[in-house]
Order: C-alpha cells, then sequence, then structure tokens
C-alpha cells in the first residue's frame, strides 16, 4: 500500500486518519512543510498536521536490561550523533541533504521514542541506554 497524504481543515486529523490515509496536515501549510511531510511519508512515518510524528510500531522505551539499538532507524541515530554534536535544524539539513522540515521531523520522532522533551535530554538518555557513545 502507499502512503496517502490528506489535505485537511484544522481539526479533521482524526477523520482523515479513520479513512485510512497515512498522514494529514493542514490545507493551507506551506508548500516546504506539504513537501517535509510526503517524504516523511516516504520514509515510513505517519504525518499529523505537519509538525508532530507518530510510528504506530515504535517499541516501548527500553528501561533496564541490554540496550535496544532498534529503537531508532538508521537515519535516526545519523540525526542523533549531530545532535550530540550541538547542530540546529538548519545545519542538521545541511549535513544529511534533507530539507530543514525533514530535520525537525526526525529531531520530533527522536524526542518521543526517547521520551525526551528536549534535544540535550534525548542525548543523555541515549547514552545512559547505550544507544549512544561519546
Amino acid at each position: 500500500l502507499k502512503p496517502v497524504l490528506a489535505l485537511i481543515a484544522l481539526g479533521n486529523e482524526d477523520a482523515a486518519m479513520t479513512a485510512g490515509a497515512s498522514g494529514a496536515v493542514i490545507k493551507t501549510s506551506r508548500p516546504k512543510a506539504i513537501l517535509a511531510a510526503i517524504e516523511a511519508l516516504h520514509e515510513g512515518f505517519s504525518v499529523y498536521r505537519g509538525g508532530f510524528i507518530h510510528r504506530a510500531d515504535i517499541p516501548p522505551l527500553n528501561t533496564g536490561g541490554a540496550p535496544d539499538y532498534n529503537i531508532l532507524t538508521p537515519r535516526e541515530h545519523q540525526v542523533l550523533r549531530l545532535l550530540a554534536e550541538g547542530l540546529s535544524n538548519k545545519e542538521l539539513a545541511r549535513e544529511l541533504g534533507i530539507s530543514e522540515h525533514t530535520a525537525k521531523f526526525h529531531v520530533n520522532s527522536i524526542l518521543q521514542k526517547l521520551a525526551a522533551h528536549k534535544r540535550v535530554e534525548a542525548v543523555v538518555r541515549a547514552t545512559k541506554l547505550g544507544i549512544l557513545e561519546l
């Protein structure tokens, strides 16, 4: 099945998802945001309103025992290593050859998967879990 991006009015995300869309963005979104949503869908994410990514197949955060290296995608590992170096979204995008919006999507996904609120917190958690070596 190919992913479907729904262009919606504010507040209609649930209806779009129920109808089978893989993502939903507000129809008045800037073209760059819509393009970033399409890129995220292509990478296997579901997009809601262009600013939040949720993956239904995210495993729960491993809080004990052996580190779960599979919690992050290979691209997210790259982004995480660059976050540890203190790069901004713009610098991440330039370094990885992706749009700034896509970089933001990756950062948001990392924060969600590691249950972190800030970039530094994500780096610290990843280090404690053994996912990232500094």
